[in-house]
């Protein structure tokens, strides 16, 4: 059996504002495809004129009713904004709010000012691929997009342009290829040829035969135990050398930022370089300068680096660079087919190698009380999981009562009793305990506490419109989604 694309929703966060609290849990609301105004609210005169910068967060949901996993998840934008505002998506958390990932707080604000998370986004390919190529050159439009090393690039021609378009045909319409022209039919996700999206100046989205859609890896351009500098025993901050591999400057995306090592003591001890260059750990000091790859202040070790011994460095070249608006990508694998400048456009893609419900830090608080969580594990269900942590409270021998530090009471049960409290939003079950995992004997106050997590991956969007911006009549944000 395998996922159907009826399985896959796209779910808006709990709380959709303009706030510090925006964002949040996953709620049940639908981001409804083809409506005006359905995801992000209209631009004002005002706000076009004063730019803008805000976020909204939905998730990609899989809500198989045989409970299956979503394997190969990849979510990408299909185009940039065809109006003069631009979009980027990022990975984010089940409960993750606007005050704790919003990447920038103002137009003015400097673009790279965080690098907790990867914010990319799509743009028109630059340069034509013939197939062999090993890197991927797109137009963007601007130029702090970035890509995941070791992620995905999604790339695709399947733009037709220079088409003729009925007259009552607006951006964002479903339309259907008949004697010669596009006309306008009833809003449909299908974009298989005659069918498309017109998406404004003469170019409708379609999928035809002669398509071609490549998922390719982008370089992770690891490089691994790199010798800096020698200890000598006594010297607690060693001269150390510029690292190697940085011409598109060190890699500052959130846990692939460098890692020094040294033997200290005999003992093994180590130093994290931050995304801003500065260390942390086993340290009091020190600075490397990530355009460069050059130690602006030499690591000072809290002990001396051994005599003799290797100081070393595990980090990462960046896979991307610019020259001007122009990104090119290294890959880590070589484009297969051919893809024209006109028609193609590519995007970086937020990817998650199996999408399920998860159960977490399983925990039984009781003297005599067990439950046989690896034989008889917690079993979820893909549309009435939610994000929680959850405590079961015995009340007896044999009873208890549930609830959520988010949803509250759940309701009661025995542990004679496979125990399923439904999710009054779906009609499933949160959870289910089964009866058979039960054993020893309970006593009034024992606990047992886990956490639950749903089949989605949280999406965050930035929109960011700059200052002056043109008012135009339609805008699209149209979201492609991958699963095997």
């Amino acid at each position: 059996m395998s996922l159907s694309e009826g399985d896959i929703k796209f779910r808006k966060s709990v709380i959709q504002t303009d706030t510090d609290v925006n964002g949040g849990r996953k709620g049940m609301a639908l981001v409804l495809s083809g409506a005006r105004h359905s995801f992000f609210p209209r631009v004002t005169k005002s706000q076009r004129e004063n730019g803008l910068i805000r976020y909204r967060k939905q998730f990609y949901c899989n809500e198989n009713g045989d409970d299956l996993s979503a394997y190969g998840v990849l979510v990408y934008l299909m185009r940039p904004s065809n109006a003069d505002d631009r979009f980027y998506i990022a990975k984010g958390t089940q409960t993750d709010v606007q005050g704790v990932f919003k990447r920038k707080n103002s137009v003015a604000e400097y673009a790279d000012s965080r690098w907790d998370r990867v914010w990319t986004g799509c743009g028109k390919l630059a340069v034509a691929l013939s197939g062999g190529e090993v890197e991927v050159s797109l137009e963007m439009e601007s130029d702090d997009f970035q890509f995941p090393n070791g992620g995905y690039l999604y790339l695709s021609n399947n733009s037709m342009v220079s088409q003729t378009i009925d007259a009552d045909v607006s951006i964002g319409n479903s339309v259907y290829f008949s004697g010669g022209s596009w006309s306008k039919v009833a809003h449909a996700n299908d974009i298989t040829y005659p069918y498309g999206w017109y998406v404004g100046n003469n170019e409708v989205l379609t999928m035809q035969e002669s398509s071609n859609e490549a998922f390719l890896q982008i370089a992770d351009n690891l490089t691994e135990d790199e010798s800096i500098g020698t200890g000598n025993g006594t010297t607690t901050s060693p001269t150390l050398s510029a690292l190697t591999n940085s011409t598109n400057e060190v890699c500052k995306q959130a846990g692939k930022t460098p890692v020094v090592t040294a033997t200290c003591g005999g003992v093994t001890r180590t130093v994290n370089v931050a995304a801003d260059g500065t260390c942390s750990g086993y340290c009091s000091d020190g600075v490397l300068n990530m355009a460069t790859g050059a130690w602006t202040t030499d690591i000072v070790w809290d002990t001396a680096p051994d005599d003799t011994s290797d100081i070393t460095v595990t980090y990462r070249e960046e896979a991307f660079s610019y020259s001007g608006n122009t990104v090119t990508i290294e890959l880590g694998e070589q484009v297969a087919d051919a893809f024209a400048v006109d028609s193609t456009y590519g995007s970086g893609c937020l990817h998650e190698d199996e999408l399920q419900c998860v159960v977490s830090d399983f925990e039984v608080n009781s003297t005599q009380g067990t439950y046989d969580s690896v034989n008889h594990e917690v079993s979820l269900n893909n549309k009435g999981t939610v994000q929680e942590n959850w405590t079961l409270s015995f009340t007896g021998a044999s009873t208890f009562s549930v609830s959520g530090a988010y949803y509250g009471s759940a309701g009661t049960g025995d542990i004679g009793s496979n125990f399923a409290p439904i999710n009054p939003e779906t009609g499933e079950p949160y959870f289910t305990v089964a009866a058979a995992g039960w054993g020893g004997t309970f006593e009034s106050g024992d606990t047992v506490i886990f956490t639950t997590s749903p089949a989605a991956l949280p999406i965050l969007v930035e929109q960011e419109v700059p200052v002056g911006t043109t008012q135009e009549p339609n805008n699209l944000l149209p979201i492609g989604s991958y699963t095997e």
